[in-house]
């Protein structure tokens, strides 16, 4: 595979810029830096969180029909 000079690299961020426009360009840069830190993170195993729950959660819709007064009657 062939290096990319400078440039060629200069090209191709030019017609990134005309097609994606300034604004889009720094959000995309932005989104692709986060990727690639929690990539990072995920690698080294860093940052996991624990998905099991330490007491059993119950649905929304339950909490009114457990005991207490609803201010219906």
């Amino acid at each position: 595979m062939p290096r990319l000079g400078f440039g060629e690299l200069l090209v191709i961020g030019f017609v990134l810029l005309v097609v994606f426009s300034a604004s889009r360009m720094a959000s995309l840069g932005n989104a692709l830096g986060k990727f690639v830190y929690s990539f990072k993170k995920a690698s080294r195993g860093q940052g996991f969180i624990d998905v099991k729950p330490e007491r059993a959660l119950r649905p929304p819709g339950d909490r009114d029909r457990q005991g207490g007064d609803s201010g219906q009657g």
